[in-house]
């Protein structure tokens, strides 16, 4: 599998580091950091170029750039075939529908029109369900378990009520209970016994 032709201007990762199991989660959380990042930005009412700006094009003289939340998506995206290769498949699809997204809003910006708040979160709501299948092959790292926990409101606002819940469901089948033994458990082996009452806030009940 050859390397992406492409400059990691904004990404902390690159094809040799995202190979690392460790990181495969952490790519992911970048992801999310950006998914809810352009749900913030927007209900700020901040400049459509912090959800989405016109591509730099004048490198290496762009890192002071202004770059969107969606931009940002679409450089970690690139790495997910190389982080995830047994699930190329799901990584086209993933590549499709943010493409599809940022074509929408490119569209909305040329016009120099505002998109609505309730048209934004549809977009947001389509990358977030085909980052599903990558979650799921990610169910036994406690750091995105824990991150997905903290941001449990901001993705049932992306998506819909009880979207966090069913993924932990698919997750963990045996119960909310069985998770939370098991995040406390690995937390407390780690050293971070003082994360076990959080856990137990965070849990959905």
């Amino acid at each position: 599998m050859q390397s992406p032709k492409t400059y990691h201007l904004y990404s902390p990762f690159s094809v040799k580091t995202v190979r690392d199991g460790q990181n495969h989660a952490l790519l992911l959380q970048f992801i999310l950091s950006e998914l809810f990042h352009a749900k913030d930005a927007h209900e700020k009412d901040d400049p459509l170029e912090f959800v989405f700006s016109s591509p730099a094009c004048f490198f290496p003289f762009d890192w002071s750039y202004e770059i969107g939340c969606l931009n940002k998506i679409h450089e970690h995206a690139i790495l997910l075939e190389y982080a995830f290769p047994a699930m190329k498949e799901e990584a086209d699809k993933f590549h499709a529908i943010l493409e599809k997204t940022l074509h929408h809003i490119r569209e909305y910006k040329k016009k120099k029109m505002e998109i609505s708040h309730e048209e934004l979160l549809t977009c947001l709501k389509s990358i977030y369900d085909f980052l599903e299948p990558f979650l799921l092959q990610c169910k036994e790292n406690e750091n995105l378990l824990f991150f997905l926990l903290k941001n449990q409101d901001t993705i049932n606002t992306i998506s819909y009520p009880e979207t966090l819940a069913n993924l932990l469901k698919k997750i963990h089948p045996k119960g909310m209970n069985h998770l939370a033994n098991l995040l406390r458990t690995r937390y407390q082996a780690r050293g971070f016994s003082q994360l076990s009452d959080e856990v137990d806030e965070l849990i959905p009940k």
